[in-house]
């Protein structure tokens, strides 16, 4: 092993030979995104290109590891999950407004213009990555 291999003897190390030309074409598909407006066809598009193939290949890889989650921590997302939901449902039912809002409310302002949007989408991708090599 060579002195400057430190990186690729740590235990799951990956190359980063595909990382690049990754980045710019998630950047790429993020900048053309963000040209379609808030709630149309194309953008639903947009959000869907990336999401259902994430999708599949997350739900047939698998998980790398099977632990088991602990009582607390199950409690604890599915409080989360919950009211969350119960914040969204009373606010749409409410009327969504100012003092009601729903998070696609709250996000408004940022999504409202093309940098907003582009950092969406990229926000929208990379979580979706990560949470498929996971």
């Amino acid at each position: 092993m060579e002195p400057g291999d430190v990186a690729g003897a740590r235990a799951g190390a990956r190359p980063l030979a595909g990382s690049v030309p990754i980045s710019i074409a998630v950047l790429a598909y993020a900048l053309c995104a963000a040209l379609a407006r808030p709630l149309t066809l194309p953008a639903l598009v947009a959000v869907l290109l990336p999401g259902v193939p994430l999708a599949w290949y997350g739900v047939r890889r698998g998980p790398r590891t099977s632990t088991r989650a602990g009582r607390r921590t199950a409690v604890t997302w599915l409080g989360l999950g919950v009211t969350f939901c119960l914040w969204e449902l009373a606010a749409f039912l409410t009327g969504n407004n100012a003092a009601h809002p729903t998070f696609s409310m709250l996000a408004d302002p940022v999504l409202a213009d093309y940098p907003g949007r582009v950092a969406g989408y990229l926000l929208w991708v990379g979580t979706g990555a990560w949470l498929v090599r996971r």
